[in-house]
């Protein structure tokens, strides 16, 4: 509630309100700016998309598929996903790769850090590089520049002693911040549960507390000797949509990495089933206003399994959107969480999928939290769900998916995929068809074969006290 006093006086002070501005005298010889070219209607379908699609062999065995398409502002989106190293080069290794990834935009042979932070600033070009490859965003007349920067950047790091120590303190920040962060610990325990690759294994996960412990240990000649040893450009995945010349930018590509072998041979680390027991965990996390639970259970499929699309849809309904049925009763309807979803994937390549649950709340609420997650996979067990309900969700995740597609981000991250899995858009149609055609009784059956709630891992991590 607001509440004045009204003073009269004789002499009241009046703003003086200036006579409006002539604004044709005051916009007389404005040109304005260049304008920016339009963007065409783009059909986001698969159907589409495969029609439209360039896929080439380059040389070093190189695969790049492109998306000429026009768009506004003439932009243009490209993706490099390198391949290297094998589960026995890679080998206790991790930690001194990411860095060697972490260290390529800090500086390379021709460029300091700062040269190349201005470089593409004037190429108004976004750009993110890591070991893995890079991303690459920007305008068609800034393209062949800005790639060739970034394969500068790939192949001739420099690898400053000043800046990979600087890189070292970040990161020991980083990793030393989540020895109390709830969210990391719980998420870190319960992969550590369900994964439990032997340490060294490239896909192992380390404890924040051997994290900490092997970035201290890390070497600049450690992060070097990665780079120079084990990544190249042989066999790599080259993704590229929007505005440019598909001739041009192949005929680039090969220019750029058609020469730069892998020092040693790929062959790619596969991913691994574990049989793992239920799990209830909790971890203390002194005075942090919020708590995290995290659940999940392993399965045993790829992404051709039969029931797949099932999954994927019964994943949708409990709580892949905020309407599903986990947010809707705990968030929404009896507010113990300020987020609560869940979460489904399955590898394309190896036998081995994941179901997982994610709730941040109110330390107080611990309780209710877990039993309502709990009753609501039984409940989706038991009765199924809803024909109403089954559609609607149809319609979100279809939409969805839809949408993804017209992200030029989104696409070309799926078009470099795809070229590794040697998989085309029929796939998408396909099921994107079975995802329509599913019915309620088929995706309660499809949960029971696979969600075995006996072997649910939880962990919680929080302020319980």
């Amino acid at each position: 509630r607001v509440l004045g006093h009204f003073v009269p006086t004789a002499d009241p002070q009046r703003a003086q309100i200036p006579e409006a501005p002539d604004l044709q005298a005051a916009l007389a010889g404005y040109e304005g700016g260049t304008a920016l070219t339009a963007g065409e209607a783009f059909d986001p379908s698969p159907q589409n998309i495969e029609a439209r699609l360039e896929r080439r062999t380059l040389a070093n065995d190189v695969r790049i598929a492109l998306l000429p398409r026009r768009t506004r502002g003439g932009k243009v989106v490209a993706k490099i996903d390198l391949h290297w190293g094998d589960e026995q080069s890679t080998s206790g290794r991790s930690t001194a790769c990411t860095l060697a990834g972490e260290m390529l935009l800090r500086g390379t042979r021709k460029h300091t850090r700062a040269e190349l932070r201005e470089a593409f600033e004037r190429l108004q070009a976004t750009v993110s590089v890591s070991a893995s490859g890079a991303t690459l965003e920007t305008r068609r007349e800034h393209l062949d520049e800005a790639l060739r920067l970034v394969a500068e950047v790939l192949r001739e790091p420099a690898f400053p002693a000043s800046e990979f120590e600087e890189l070292k303190r970040s990161s020991l920040t980083s990793a030393q911040a989540e020895l109390s962060d709830p969210a990391a610990i719980a998420s870190q325990q319960l992969r550590r549960h369900l994964h439990p690759y032997p340490k060294g294994h490239w896909l192992y996960e380390q404890s924040t507390e051997e994290r900490v412990a092997s970035l201290r240990a890390a070497t600049l000649e450690d992060a070097r000797a990665c780079h120079a040893q084990l990544i190249g450009g042989t066999g790599a995945d080259i993704a590229v949509v929007g505005d440019f010349d598909a001739a041009e930018v192949s005929a680039l590509v090969e220019r750029l990495l058609g020469d730069w072998k892998n020092p040693a041979p790929y062959a790619r680390i596969p991913k691994r089933y574990f049989e793992r027991p239920a799990l209830e965990r909790e971890f203390a996390t002194p005075d942090k206003a919020n708590a995290v639970l995290r659940a999940g259970l392993n399965l045993r499929l790829r992404d051709d399994h039969p029931d797949f699309p099932a999954l994927v849809l019964a994943n949708q309904l409990l709580g892949g959107s905020s309407t599903a049925r986990l947010p809707e009763r705990i968030r929404e309807k009896e507010g113990l969480s300020y987020s609560t979803y869940t979460w489904f994937s399955a590898s394309p390549l190896d036998p081995v999928a994941n179901f997982w649950v994610s709730a941040i709340f109110a330390p107080q609420n611990k309780a209710r939290v877990e039993r309502a997650v709990r009753e609501e996979l039984e409940r989706a067990l038991r009765e199924g769900f809803g024909g109403e309900e089954v559609a609607a969700a149809k319609k979100g995740l279809l939409e969805s998916r839809r949408l993804a597609r017209t992200q030029d981000g989104a696409l070309v991250a799926r078009l470099a995929h795809y070229l590794y899995l040697e998989r085309t858009f029929a796939w998408d149609i396909d099921f994107e068809r079975r995802i329509a055609a599913l019915t309620p009784g088929e995706l309660r059956d499809a949960l029971r074969r696979h969600l075995d709630l006996a072997r649910l891992a939880v962990t919680k991590a929080g302020d319980f006290e």
